[in-house]
């Protein structure tokens, strides 16, 4: 009997991948012997390699980040291809779109028809190379020197932080010292003069998960490394998050981990903060995680701001039956709200002018 073969796309990005190779693993449950294709964008193929789960990659370069034209493009093409005998579509894109109920990997699983019944922790298979990155730096910087190792999360691109590069190293350089070491952990070169205050741009993401087993804490924007922390591969540290509450497609730990029933305990999230309160924060938390919980963490503030956006672009393409599945989820999610029907009419309210200044604009840009 030939194998059944099954294409898996979810192209950005790592934080999401993360979260989509739960349904690597339900598919090889439920499709047991299958063979399994992943298709992910060039950006973020790293984070699923060596996944046991995962028998091949396409790596897409033809669909650019919020590209829904050349999404829609490149699904139909996989799914007339005739190579695959199911194609499971988990990218929040197109009509996938109404799945957001204000928590990402809720929306992703929702991208899966069948019931999930596995273990829904991220998985991250590291290698030994990896491995030895991570103890060769951690070596290096003499971290277990420190009596306190963090790792920052200090250029996220998932836009759930409003906080700058700037405050960032003022918060660093605040907590460094002779019992603290900040590793600061992006795609971008840091210099500076305190040797506690480490550039960890040299690690690649995947080797930053390694070093989570040297590290004691996080302070995290709920993007890459925050939920990098979170797989079978890495460490999962106590940790501050520093969020946005005003962000578009919010996804907040808290909610997410009440939404599966994590254990929050060792999450402190502020919205509403300054460079003084997570310092203060961060110091109280290192010698006594439960008072600085109960002092400092905030709850996440309930908006909808992201359904008009949702309902502008499914409105785009005439996806009428998804905004009213868009409002049935976030109904059984949140019940019957008015700030939520507020936020749907305003995306069609929205949609002729928005419609209008884009086709101009583009017509601007073509000269």
């Amino acid at each position: 009997m030939q194998k059944k073969r099954i294409l898996l796309i979810q192209l950005f990005s790592n934080g999401d991948c993360l979260y989509a190779t739960a349904i690597a693993r339900q598919i090889k449950k439920d499709f047991e012997g299958c063979h399994l294709t992943w298709a992910v964008s060039v950006s973020c193929k790293n984070i699923i390699s060596n996944n046991p789960f995962v028998d091949d990659i396409i790596e897409v370069s033809s669909v650019a980040k919020n590209d829904e034209r050349s999404f829609a493009k490149f699904v139909r093409s996989e799914k007339k291809s005739g190579r695959w005998d199911e194609v499971v579509v988990t990218h929040i894109m197109g009509k996938n779109q109404a799945n957001y109920d204000g928590c990402i990997r809720s929306a992703i699983f929702r991208g899966y028809r069948y019931p999930l019944n596995v273990n829904i922790q991220p998985v991250l298979h590291l290698t030994d190379e990896e491995k030895e990155k991570a103890r060769s730096f951690a070596e290096t910087y003499c971290l277990s020197s420190y009596k306190n190792v963090i790792l920052f999360e200090f250029a996220p691109l998932s836009g759930q932080s409003a906080i700058t590069p700037q405050q960032s190293l003022n918060i660093a350089e605040r907590l460094a010292g002779p019992e603290f070491a900040v590793i600061l952990s992006s795609a971008n070169r840091i210099t500076h003069d305190e040797p506690s205050i480490i550039d960890g741009s040299i690690l690649s993401i995947r080797e930053t998960a390694a070093l989570t087993h040297y590290c004691t804490f996080l302070i995290g924007c709920s993007s890459g490394i925050t939920w990098l922390t979170t797989s079978d591969g890495a460490n999962q540290l106590p940790m501050v998050q520093l969020l946005n509450p005003h962000t578009n497609w919010i996804n907040p730990l808290s909610r997410d981990f009440e939404r599966f029933d994590l254990d929050e305990k060792s999450l402190i999230e502020l919205f509403e903060f300054d460079t003084d309160k997570v310092v203060q924060c961060v110091n109280k938390a290192v010698t006594g995680f439960s008072d600085a919980r109960n002092k400092y963490h905030q709850q996440v503030p309930l908006h909808f701001t992201t359904t008009r956006n949702i309902v502008y672009n499914l409105l785009c393409h005439l996806h009428f039956s998804s905004i009213l599945k868009h409002i049935r989820i976030n109904r059984e999610m949140f019940g019957d709200r008015l700030s939520f029907y507020k936020e749907v009419a305003m995306g069609f309210l929205i949609f002729p002018f928005r419609l209008t200044a884009n086709f101009f604009r583009k017509k601007v840009f073509r000269r």
